[in-house]
């Protein structure tokens, strides 16, 4: 198993493993509350924390996989040349933004090192090194993606990225059946 893929398993088990605490503690809140009128004071705080996590953990493996919506349909009809500068200024402008989503978490990432949540005390700036660490990530999938598309090394079958709405994709089956009909 090469070193990347060993990390992207390593990630993939994490946000697993925060996915299952974050419901073991959200569930086991909801059932000591309402049926022994107590409860965990810290598991709001913490889920919120680990949810945080998950949702820039999820940003980035969907990203890696090239699965974020896309206007497919649009660059699919596109020539060759239309499908690279399109791929270009996506990738470009893909990131610009996580270079804005980077520099905005890192200065709020300093700002709260000093000030730590109420109940567990844990320092918020943890919530906002979530944004900091996946911006870092997709914007290494960007760059590569820019090499590996001005030095000709993308191929034609990869310049074409992102997934259709499901709307999208049951709109047009529908219209293939009735063309059949």
């Amino acid at each position: 198993m090469t070193v990347q893929a060993w990390l992207l398993r390593a990630v993939e088990n994490l946000l697993i493993a925060g996915f299952a605490v974050m419901i073991a503690m959200v569930f086991g809140n909801v059932v000591l509350r309402y049926g022994f009128n107590s409860g965990i004071i810290m598991s709001e705080e913490v889920s919120r924390m680990i949810f945080v996590w998950l949702t820039f953990g999820g940003a980035f493996l969907v990203a890696k996989d090239n699965g974020h919506l896309g206007m497919t349909s649009v660059v699919e009809r596109l020539g060759r040349n239309g499908r690279w500068w399109c791929r270009l200024a996506a990738e470009g402008l893909s990131l610009f933004c996580m270079a804005l989503v980077v520099i905005g978490c890192w200065t709020q990432t300093a700002i709260n090192i000093q000030n730590a949540a109420p109940v567990t005390g844990i320092p918020v700036a943890v919530i906002y090194a979530a944004g900091f660490v996946c911006g870092i990530g997709i914007g290494a999938l960007n760059l590569i993606a820019l090499f590996d598309l001005v030095t000709g090394r993308m191929p034609d079958s990869a310049l074409v990225v992102g997934a259709e709405s499901e709307e999208l994709t049951a709109f047009e089956a529908k219209q293939a059946e009735e063309r059949r009909k």
